[in-house]
């Protein structure tokens, strides 16, 4: 397993917003939404995308628990 973020897996495996969203009963502006970070995901999507991620998106990468494995653009930049 390797941790990542959610975006980062979406770009890394090819997967479209509206793909994801059909495996997971949501829209793709909703996997769109969590990509960007304009919305947070509930308990119950973070699960939902860590199951179909096969474990490499945590609940970690939105609630800031544990380790991340890459640094936000916020981090990045040390503010």
């Amino acid at each position: 397993m390797v941790a990542m973020r959610f975006d980062a897996w979406m770009t890394l495996k090819g997967e479209t917003n509206a793909g994801f969203g059909r495996r997971a009963g949501w829209s793709g502006e909703n996997v769109r939404r969590y990509r960007s970070g304009e919305r947070q995901p509930d308990s119950v999507a973070m699960a939902k995308i860590f199951e179909l991620t096969d474990g490499d998106v945590t609940p970690n990468d939105w609630v800031g628990v544990g380790p991340r494995s890459e640094p936000t653009a916020t981090e990045q930049a040390g503010t």
